[in-house]
């Protein structure tokens, strides 16, 4: 028995291909996982950062009028080296890639009702997540991944482009 293309049409006509998840959508999720991660740092920071401060003096002097000027700029901080940085990175991997590669979604990615797929539509994987995420540095230089994810009709970053990913809005269930 030999099948015909109707029978794939027909099948196409009944199961819609999920909708692709708005840049907008993208950005605030992106954003929440910013949050996230910016409040374990500052907390991390705060209890095991190496603190600095530094003062920078500018003086101006002008011999017209004899005039002097002094400006103070101070900033403090903290980096995280060491074991406060490992345990930031290893918060980094489990929030993003690890919970991503798992569920498809991130904790603002869940928020906002998108999560990832391969491109075929089957469910992404950890190393899938991870060759998205190791291109988040790129994608993020003059915003060069929104601007190729704006004009690309799956709205497709770079990380995705390489990882074979795509961003869709997360089907909600039927219910009868």
């Amino acid at each position: 028995m030999q099948t015909t293309d109707n029978s794939m049409d027909l099948l196409s006509d009944i199961v819609q291909p999920p909708t692709i998840a708005s840049i907008g959508k993208r950005i605030a999720a992106a954003l929440i996982d910013g949050v996230i991660l910016l409040v374990i740092f500052v907390i991390l920071g705060s209890f095991f950062g190496e603190r600095y401060s530094t003062v920078t003096t500018t003086t101006t002097t002008t011999s017209d009028t004899s005039v002097t000027t002094h400006d103070f700029t101070t900033s403090t901080g903290f980096h995280l080296t060491g074991i406060p940085a490992l345990v930031f990175m290893i918060g980094w991997f489990f929030l993003i890639p690890f919970s991503e590669g798992r569920t498809g979604q991130t904790l603002g990615k869940r928020a906002l009702g998108i999560r990832i797929l391969k491109q075929n539509g089957d469910p992404a994987n950890i190393g899938l997540s991870i060759a998205r995420h190791l291109f988040d540095g790129i994608d993020s230089i003059f915003l060069i991944g929104l601007i190729i994810a704006s004009t690309s009709k799956e709205r497709r970053r770079i990380g995705d482009l390489v990882a074979g990913t795509v961003v869709v809005e997360k089907a909600m269930a039927v219910t009868s």
